[in-house]
């Protein structure tokens, strides 16, 4: 959607084919975070090179990724529930002190109001076991959450505003090159189009095999409990905020918007499976936290598949002058992409661009389940050492 909307700004002829309805996928089933800090990154030394560029630059780009987002949000008039403020849990003593050893030049250096918790004070933001369970914490301030269905159905809106034509329940079967472009052979009929951008993530089919050789789909689950007695879900998030828990697999947890439910999601299925199966397993997770989790019935569930990428980063170029956006995780990573996306299309100069040579295929890719569950057991592992890097 963001790519249509800078792409229709620049007066481009824009459709989008969906085979669901737009953001039907993990996008509109995720919790939401517009987080602030550059995931898989860290809090250390600002001028350390992380993956060959400063900590600061992926921190920066991320602030300005996440205000490029609150802008199209705003322009949209989306009615997305947008609130203020993430706390991110930290389960150890160690990362707890990197957390708030470094906030105070993080906080000069990116213009954030980011502030720790002390573990004596974890109960100002969190009830339940959580000083128990957690070593500290840090108070995100510059970070948001919304609705994000909501918030797609705005921006979509916004994108039809500007010409954008939407097909909902329409599935591409085919592509095909001609003289005179790309032909999108879909179920309802052939869209010719000069460009064609593929961002099917999790739910990449045989005609794209390039993709499918190094996307891998990996079902994200969000599951909503029953109504909540009065003052039940204030009790568990005394300031309302999201709490992320700063691990190498991302468990997380939030009142719902109108305060009345909790609503929680992790990455807890290697494979598809019943929608019971799933709240079950979230359950038994945040139960440590919430013990009233484990006699509340939950009465929503709700499944995406995500776009898994060897190397966990997200892939954007383009393979026989088809363009991809692939693997961005997160609602501010994925509208980054799109941006960029846009910028890569209206400056292509009608050469497309060179597919990305650092996207390493999946091994044992005809093997999905022997894939899923070693990507299971290794996020186990390294939660059980505590060796993962700080999210």
């Amino acid at each position: 959607i963001v790519t249509a909307i800078e792409l229709a700004r620049a007066g481009q002829s824009v459709t989008i084919v969906e085979s669901n309805h737009v953001g039907g996928g993990a996008t509109g089933c995720s919790m939401g975070v517009l987080s602030t800090p550059a995931a898989g990154v860290g809090f250390g030394d600002p001028d350390e090179l992380v993956h060959g560029r400063p900590r600061k630059a992926w921190h920066r780009d991320r602030l300005a990724a996440q205000r490029y987002l609150l802008r199209l949000i705003e322009e949209s008039g989306a009615d997305c529930d947008l609130q203020q403020g993430v706390v991110l849990l930290a389960p150890t003593k160690s990362n707890y002190r990197m957390l708030a050893d470094s906030v105070a030049a993080r906080n000069a250096l990116y213009e954030t109001s980011d502030y720790a918790v002390a573990p004596k004070d974890l109960d100002t933001e969190v009830g339940g076991k959580a000083s128990d369970m957690f070593a500290g914490g840090l108070v995100l301030s510059s970070a948001h959450h919304v609705q994000p269905a909501k918030m797609i159905i705005g921006l979509a809106a916004l994108a039809t505003k500007l010409g954008t034509t939407i097909c909902e329940r329409t599935e591409v079967v085919g592509l095909q090159a001609s003289k005179d472009g790309t032909r999108v052979q879909t179920n309802g009929g052939e869209v010719l189009a000069q460009n064609v951008l593929l961002t099917t993530g999790g739910y990449t089919k045989d005609f794209a095999g390039y993709l499918w050789k190094r996307t891998l789909g990996l079902p994200s689950i969000v599951a909503a409990s029953e109504e909540l007695p009065p003052q039940g879900a204030e009790e568990m998030f005394p300031t309302g905020r999201v709490l992320l828990v700063n691990r190498n697999r991302g468990f997380s947890c939030r009142p719902s918007p109108d305060g009345r439910r909790l609503i929680m999601a992790g990455p807890v299925a290697q494979t598809p499976r019943s929608a019971e199966a799933n709240v079950q397993a979230l359950k038994d997770y945040f139960k440590r936290l919430f013990p009233e989790v484990a006699t509340m019935e939950f009465t929503h569930c709700w499944t995406g598949m995500i776009a898994a990428t060897r190397d966990a980063k997200g892939h954007s170029g383009a393979h026989n002058g088809t363009w991809y956006a692939v693997g961005s995780s997160g609602l501010v990573s994925c509208a980054d992409a799109g941006r960029r996306m846009a910028q890569n299309i209206l400056h292509a100069d009608g050469a497309a661009a060179a597919a990305d040579k650092k996207f390493p295929r999946w091994p044992l890719r005809n093997s999905e389940h022997l894939l899923w569950r070693g990507i299971a057991l290794s996020g186990e592992l390294l939660d059980l050492v505590g060796k993962s890097r700080l999210r």
